[in-house]
């Protein structure tokens, strides 16, 4: 193996970069995890001893093998094409265990792994060492817990519903009146058990919240209504500790983009929790106020505060003062722990203060509609515009920006209407739909998309979490693919590019590569109606949206950053290898050396944009339907 760290090379001796390298090599050694280190081609390099007990091979067996012998022969030509995208677009990627990923022993078991990828340069080239980890345990461990779960859930939450149910009619005197003795006893007993069914909700909350089972179904809320409707239903369980809970009248209304029932559970356990330690004859006071971006609700209760010794750990799980005030009260623990973890699923922020006066003021801050709205339109419009019709802000934001290095720009709509309103008035190259969005019928809301006269050939790309989509609808529909959630973005962005290329009403495409923004921006707006711009900053932007998309054009600055533009000459060829044009636009354009893929070259300081245009308006109408179909 060469050596593999390039940069010591150029700033120390040899015999330095040899102390280096052997340092790497014991470190590799020492690794707990297993790690492969492969060249270009995929073939190994160097393995370590943990590497050989995971996969079962001799060192010797492995150096010099492609990589994927450690690969189940079903998942070898994903793998493929996962390492020639991670080649093309080499950056560390930290292990990942939601993708389903099994390593092959070399006796033929599989294994479940998480995988970590670091490119590493090497004089040799790019390498890739990959730091491979075994999650049998794990799986194992998740699996029990599951299970457990599941038996709590239906071997245990329902037989004690029924105790406490059976016990609250004999309480309220179904089978007639009790002696006084026999009805305390059966009080303590009804509010035991439903102590029990809380305990056990709560414990099942959280697990599904932490392992992400539960889905939040996000809609524009009013605050102000919601928390209204939660203070009514909460009323009688403050009457039963004497407590009165108002909504302050200055309150001001405000929206929020969240799943209304997390968020209503939210607001209950936090009443719940001020009820609780306010004294007898106390208030609880709500509060809404809008805050810049944000709108903020507070909830403050007049008890005896947390105490200081506390106060770190309030938002732990099973978390309860060591006072005898707060054993009294009773509790799971788990109140404030689900509270935190449904306001960061939301976007938002919990916290609490000292209340002036006494008492504690618990907050929770959420991002306003309007915020939200202004984050839905893609900031980045250099890319090719598409349209995602996803509900989940998380998942909508990671797959904008796992498309944005493909040169796609990504707008979201929340809600039918939305994708609706947005598509009719928006051009988009694509529209992307989540299949389970909530209060809509996929198979009515893709329906309702092709009736619009404006979208009626928009290629559209169905992502769903579960649901298998028939192809016959899918045909009727003119839907184009189907693709499971989470997108593989590699793949989605193929799709994309494949179905983009060939229509988006005709319009040519051009490949934009300029380190000035402003430049960048005034030439995709101009070009806009007649043609489809990708404006990339850099080499490396502009080789990957080259990797997933055809250009009938590519217009060049000489400088970007450090390097020269015409270093992407030899790239920009089509996938039948036809040279695309080439357009010069530069501060220094008209001295550059003649090439025959440089239709023209225009200098910035001499040429207008109008000039530039004109130019390339002009290549592209001279190109006739014969060169034209040779480029696609």
């Amino acid at each position: 193996m060469g050596k593999v760290i390039g940069i010591a090379e150029k700033a120390c001796e040899p015999w330095a970069v040899e102390l280096v390298d052997e340092k790497f090599r014991l470190a590799v050694e020492a690794c707990p995890s297993g790690m492969v280190m492969t060249d270009g081609a995929g073939i190994i390099v160097l393995t370590n001893a943990e590497a050989e007990r995971l996969f079962g091979y001799q060192r010797s067996e492995l150096i010099g093998r492609p990589i994927e012998i450690l690969i189940p022969e079903r998942l070898r030509n994903k793998h493929q094409r996962h390492r020639h995208t991670f080649i093309e677009h080499p950056q560390t990627r930290h292990a990942e265990a939601s993708r389903n990923l099994f390593g092959l022993r070399q006796d033929g078991t599989e294994f479940p792994v998480e995988i970590g990828l670091e490119p590493i340069c090497s004089r040799d080239g790019l390498l890739v060492l990959s730091v491979i980890t075994d999650i049998s345990d794990r799986k194992r461990v998740d699996r029990l817990k599951n299970e457990f779960v599941s038996t709590v859930s239906h071997e245990l939450r329902t037989p004690l519903t029924s105790i406490s149910g059976s016990l609250g009619l004999l309480v309220g005197g179904a089978a007639g009146a009790l002696p006084e003795p026999a009805l305390r006893l059966l009080t303590i007993a009804q509010n035991n058990s439903q102590r029990l069914v809380r305990l056990i909700n709560d414990i099942l909350d959280i697990e599904k919240i932490e392992s992400g089972q539960i889905v939040f179904n996000f809609k524009r809320l009013d605050v102000h209504a919601l928390i209204e409707q939660v203070i009514e239903a909460n009323r009688a369980y403050a009457d039963g500790f004497g407590v009165q809970v108002r909504l302050e009248l200055a309150s001001t209304p405000g929206d929020v983009y969240a799943d209304p029932d997390r968020l209503a559970q939210v607001i209950t356990n936090l009443l719940s929790n001020a009820i609780k330690f306010s004294p007898l004859n106390g208030e609880v006071i709500v509060t809404i106020e809008q805050r810049a971006n944000n709108v903020r609700f507070s909830v403050r209760d007049h008890g005896s505060g947390i105490p200081a010794e506390f106060k770190p750990r309030v938002f732990e799980k099973f978390a309860q003062a060591d006072t005898t005030d707060a054993r009294q009260k009773g509790g799971t623990g788990l109140g404030l722990s689900i509270v935190k973890q449904i306001v960061t699923r939301l976007g938002g922020q919990v916290g609490f203060d000292e209340a002036p006066g006494g008492g504690t003021v618990f907050h929770v801050e959420l991002p306003a509609w309007a915020q939200v709205a202004r984050q839905d339109i893609d900031t980045d419009q250099r890319g090719v515009r598409i349209l995602l019709c996803e509900d989940d802000p998380d998942a909508a934001s990671a797959l904008r920006d796992g498309l944005h290095p493909f040169g796609f720009s990504t707008d979201f709509a929340r809600n039918p209407a939305d994708a609706i309103a947005r598509a009719k008035y928006d051009r988009y190259a694509a529209i992307l739909v989540d299949f389970e969005l909530p209060d809509a019928d996929g198979v009515n809301f893709l329906g309702r998309l092709r009736e619009q006269p404006e979208i009626y050939k928009t290629p559209i790309v169905i992502l769903s979490a579960g649901r298998k989509i028939d192809r016959n609808e899918m045909s009727k529909r003119d839907v184009l693919e189907w693709i499971e959630k989470p997108a593989d973005v590699d793949q989605l962005a193929r799709i994309l590019d494949g179905a983009i290329g060939h229509e988006v009403n005709g319009r040519p495409r051009i490949l934009h590569v300029d380190d000035d923004h402003d430049v960048l921006e005034l030439v995709a707006q101009i070009l806009e109606p007649t043609a489809i711009v990708v404006s990339v900053d850099s080499i490396e932007a502009a080789r990957r949206a080259l990797t997933t998309q055809h250009f009938d054009l590519a217009v060049l600055d000489i400088s970007v950053g450090p390097v020269s533009g015409l270093d992407l000459l030899p790239d920009l060829h089509s996938r039948k290898g036809a040279p695309i044009p080439v357009i010069v636009f530069s501060a220094h354009g008209a001295e550059l050396a003649t090439d025959p893929q440089v239709e023209a070259k225009l200098t910035k300081s001499r040429a207008s944009l109008d000039a530039l245009v004109a130019a390339i308006h002009d290549r592209l109408m001279l190109r006739s339907p014969e060169v034209a179909e040779e480029m696609q």
